[in-house]
């Protein structure tokens, strides 16, 4: 059985089969926060812990005295400092203690900053006039031990997870011959660091006809496929976290070749390191490992990353959380405009008030975009591009549409989490199939969130998709924003979004 087919049976199906939506696991993105949060917590308490009983036994135990009231300030701020120290080098993240030791985290150094920045604290705040030295310098000991034994406990438990496959902590899909395959997973050990092969794409770069297979696991199908371009529907429907290519380097025209395909999924994309160069031998003579070299700790895989995800971890955290809020609040102060915009569509021409439209979202899926009626309902129900003067359009809709009123709604969208309060629009899934094929790159659109509002709508480019050059200046925006994406930009968009008048340009 081969290496990437570890713990599955054998090839159920041979045919092409259609894979379900739905039926696969997400995206374990959005999961794994928690489970580093929930570490970060523990060692905060047992800092806390280690600091009160650090107090308690050098004065109680050893000299009868009453315990130190200070011993919470201390453990407030050595848990802070440590765990902070800790976060910003990635050390919590579930692939790095899977794959590293306890001397390779740097958890003494970290301790040692920690333990120092703290004594010269307690100096400046004169609490070693009241606080003993032993005390100080039993905390020193039993902290740091309290953290090596908190996270060889948590390296244990998340091991037993890994072996019963109750937690994942990646889930990827690999590309190359199958001999390529093999190799890197039986190198790289990946089902001990957690790592899922949600599929894998077998791809002959030799230069021979034989047309690519994709092996999907969960639903222990094999889908022959007439070229890798065949490919994308299914692996956007698998949602992997990271692409790894295990081609030869040598074989340079084939990986550019399957990037091309690839590179609008919204994944990191890794080259493997190439198997030839292993090992090399360094002027000291003595061999390096070429995949520990290339391995990135905050994925546990090994490769050089090709393409990185517009935005990290921390910071989609952070955009969500941002949507999250003020979306709601929205919602819950623009109430009673909601239900006056609502009265007045109703009262000047039947249907409903707010209607649903089909988008394609993240990753190009499919969801429904809410907005404010603007024209009348008509029982034409074939999509038909909105035009300057259009008769459709009603006296409270010519309104609406030119004061952006129209896409509160929208609001709900990004409470929800199919879209974000900034982002590039979502077009109509009509002009998106047409765009796909006639404007270079846009699929790098659906790496974010659609948004409310965005980068090319507070420059102008918004309104009527009538002209190419018009559409393209939009795509070239929408990337702009992805590129060069942080969270201050976001709230500049916001901003302009309101006091612009160029984010009214072509309202209609």
């Amino acid at each position: 059985m081969n290496a990437w087919s570890k713990n599955t049976t054998a090839h159920a199906g041979k045919s092409p089969t259609k894979l379900t939506s739905g039926v696969l696991e997400k995206s374990l993105m959005n999961r794994l926060p928690f489970a580093s949060a929930s570490i970060m917590l523990l060692e905060f308490g047992v800092l806390m812990a280690s600091a009160f009983i650090a107090d308690w036994v050098y004065h109680e135990v050893v000299y009868g005295h009453s315990a130190s009231t200070h011993w919470s300030l201390i453990g407030f701020f050595a848990a802070s400092i440590f765990t902070l120290l800790q976060v910003t080098s990635g050390k919590y993240v579930t692939s790095w203690i899977l794959t590293r030791s306890n001397r390779q985290s740097s958890m003494l150094r970290d301790w040692l900053i920690t333990f120092s920045v703290v004594l010269i604290l307690s100096f400046l705040l004169k609490n070693t006039d009241v606080q003993s030295r032993g005390a100080y310098v039993l905390f020193g000991i039993l902290g740091y031990l309290s953290i090596v034994l908190t996270r060889t406990l948590v390296f244990k438990l998340l091991k037993k997870a890994i072996a019963t496959t109750r937690f994942v902590t990646r889930r990827i899909v690999l590309i190359g011959n199958e001999n390529d395959i093999d190799h890197y997973c039986e190198s790289e050990e990946l089902w001990k660091k957690g790592i899922q092969v949600a599929a894998t794409l077998i791809y002959d770069s030799t230069g021979a006809s034989k047309s690519p297979d994709l092996w999907v696991k969960n639903h222990q199908i094999l889908v022959p496929l007439v070229g890798i371009e065949n490919s994308l529907p299914y692996l956007r429907e698998i949602e992997a976290d990271d692409i790894v290519l295990t081609l030869p380097w040598s074989k340079m025209d084939e990986i550019k070749k399957v990037l091309d395909q690839i590179i609008t999924l919204p994944a990191t994309i890794y080259l493997a390191p190439d198997p030839v160069m292993d090992e090399i031998r360094t002027c000291f003579g003595e061999y390096k490992n070429l995949s520990h070299a290339l391995t990135n700790p905050q994925s546990g895989l090994s490769g050089i990353r090709i393409v990185c995800p517009p935005i990290s971890l921390f910071s989609r955290i952070l955009k969500r959380s941002f949507d999250i809020v003020f979306s709601g609040l929205g919602l819950l102060l623009l109430s009673p405009v909601f239900l006056v915009i609502g009265a007045l569509i109703k009262l000047e021409s039947p249907g409903p008030a707010i209607y649903r439209q089909q988008r394609n979202g993240f990753n190009e899926r499919i969801f429904s975009i809410y907005k404010f009626r603007s024209m009348v309902v008509t029982e034409d129900s074939e999509f038909s591009q909105t035009q300057k003067n259009d008769v459709r359009i009603t006296r409270i809709g010519a309104f609406i549409r030119r004061t952006n009123i129209d896409e509160l709604p929208q609001l709900l969208n990004a409470f929800l989490g199919t879209m974000s309060l900034v982002g590039p629009r979502p077009h109509a899934v009509e002009h998106n199939n047409e765009f796909m094929d006639s404007i270079a790159y846009y699929a790098g659109r659906h790496h974010v969130k659609p948004g409310i509002t965005g980068w090319a709508q507070i420059n102008g480019w918004r309104g009527a998709a009538e002209e190419h050059e018009h559409m393209q200046m939009r795509v070239s925006h929408d990337l702009e924003y992805i590129q060069n994406w942080s969270f201050i930009l976001d709230l500049k968009i916001l901003f302009f979004t309101v006091f612009s008048r160029k984010a009214f340009t072509n309202a209609f």
